[in-house]
C-alpha cells in the first residue's frame, strides 16, 4: 500500500512526508528535491529519514499533480 503501513510510526509514511514536503516547498517557493530532503531529515530527532519514502512522496505529489518540476529541476508546488 503507498499511503498508509501499519508497519511505519505515522510520520514516518508517505502521506505525511508528502504532506511536510508540500509545506516546505510552499513555504520556500521552490527548492531541489536534496535542499527538501536535508531540510526534512534535520527535523527528525535522531531518526534517519528513509529516501525511498521520501522519494514516494515527491512521486506521490506529482501524481496528484501538486508539484511540478522546472528546466533545472526545481521543485514547486501549486
Amino acid at each position: 500500500m503507498l499511503l498508509l503501513d501499519r508497519n511505519n510510526e505515522p510520520t514516518s509514511t508517505v502521506y505525511y512526508l508528502a504532506a511536510e514536503s508540500y509545506d516546505y516547498l510552499k513555504q520556500s517557493d521552490g527548492a531541489d528535491a536534496l535542499t527538501v530532503y536535508r531540510h526534512l531529515d534535520d527535523g527528525r530527532a535522531g531518526k534517519k529519514l528513509n529516501y525511498d519514502f521520501y522519494l514516494m512522496a515527491i512521486d506521490f505529489l506529482y501524481l496528484i499533480d501538486k508539484l511540478s518540476v522546472d528546466e533545472r529541476g526545481g521543485l514547486h508546488v501549486h
